[in-house]
């Protein structure tokens, strides 16, 4: 499971990356004035939520196998280095000459082309203050609401992995019960094989003790009958 949210994590994180970078080098330089202003905050929504993707994805590295964290270590190192090389951009972008010109000539009533603006022509190109703020406070919100998930997720991996770790505990809680038991056994078949050895030998001493009873009585009634039969021929 935390394989497939890993993956998750990182086919989101490289569409809000290709998103950005197109955006970047391919959208904002066509752009000027509020349009221009508002494809900036999008690639600033989009590089800071990647920007969380990539500590999750650093978070959840720590749950994936060994040979898999070994094999995405060096993609996340990457990912981070790349999301900071692309909100350095966008902040060199939204700095540039192009803006502090346009800022000056609409400050000073000035059109592009040298003429003066209208009252109406200088409100409609800052009058979107009020939209840049909502547009920030829902990016926030949306950010907000992905990280409570994020956090959701997290804390039910947390809660299966106590679970299996709660089991893994019962698990060897049960063999060392076993282990017990087999040491218990084992002691128990040690006294009785020493019994037994006492009892052999026992006996063995005692089977000595009757063979050397039964040599000594042959020895002494082959000794009676020879000295019967030398009294017999004496006579």
């Amino acid at each position: 499971m935390s394989s497939d949210l890993f993956d998750s994590y990182e086919s989101e994180y490289t569409a809000l990356i290709h998103s950005a970078k197109q955006r970047l080098e391919t959208t904002l330089p066509t752009l000027a004035g509020q349009e221009r202003h508002a494809a900036l905050l999008a690639t600033d929504r989009e590089l800071a939520e990647a920007c969380e993707l990539a500590e999750q994805l650093e978070v959840e590295l720590l749950s994936l196998p060994g040979p898999a964290r070994l094999r995405a270590g060096p993609r996340i190192r990457q990912y981070k280095s790349e999301v900071n090389r692309l909100q350095q951009d966008a902040k060199r972008v939204s700095q540039g000459l192009g803006n502090h010109e346009a800022n000056r000539r609409a400050l000073l009533g000035e059109t592009s082309n040298g003429g003066i603006l209208t009252n109406s022509a200088s409100e409609g190109a800052f009058g979107g203050l009020d939209g840049d703020q909502r547009t920030r406070l829902l990016s926030g919100n949306e950010r907000l609401a992905r990280g409570t998930e994020r956090l959701e997720q997290s804390h039910r991996i947390a809660i299966e992995t106590e679970s299996v770790g709660a089991s893994i505990l019962q698990d060897l809680r049960s063999q060392r019960e076993q282990i017990v038991n087999t040491r218990n056994t084992l002691m128990e078949a040690d006294s009785h094989i020493d019994r037994s050895q006492r009892t052999l030998r026992t006996m063995t001493r005692r089977l000595m003790t009757n063979k050397m009873i039964t040599t000594g009585l042959i020895v002494i009634g082959v000794a009676l009958v020879i000295l019967i039969l030398y009294v017999k021929l004496i006579r």
